[in-house]
């Protein structure tokens, strides 16, 4: 299973900006360039992020974008729910009128089990959590190559 790169790309764009200055806006071309994002992507991401209540954004020269809500209280799960509303597996999870079995199939049931438990496991993870690995991770990169 693959994870939408809508939430990839939301899930890094709320830990980089949880590590920044929270009173300062971060324009949408560093985190595109710090995040190898697309920047038109990015646009598009940051505007549904924005509509959950996730971030702040502000147009104009001291414009960008700053976390929402404190990064304690943001899990992934929340990014998900923002910008993809699914991690259904299959297909006919989501849409089982799309499928003639799906009345009478109980591998709908099985995905569908396989996706609450993925949201449920990712409602705890908060985007604080991620920083600090992030962080941690890019101090003992930073020792490594001080060498």
């Amino acid at each position: 299973m693959l994870v939408p790169m809508k939430v990839d790309y939301g899930v890094r764009t709320l830990v980089y900006l949880s590590q920044q200055n929270d009173s300062e806006f971060t324009s949408t071309s560093d985190i595109a360039t710090a995040q190898h994002i697309p920047e038109p992507y990015l646009l598009r991401i940051c505007s549904e992020l924005q509509k959950s209540g996730l971030i702040e954004s502000r147009r104009g020269p001291q414009g960008g974008h700053r976390l929402g809500r404190a990064a304690d209280d943001i899990s992934v799960s929340d990014v998900v729910n923002s910008v993809d509303y699914s991690l259904a597996p299959i297909d006919c999870v989501e849409e089982p009128d799309g499928c003639k079995l799906s009345g009478a199939c109980s591998q709908r049931e099985l995905w569908s089990d396989v996706e609450a438990m993925l949201l449920e496991h990712l409602s705890k993870v908060k985007i604080s959590e991620l920083m600090n690995q992030q962080m941690s991770m890019a101090a003992v990169s930073q020792v490594k190559t001080d060498f």
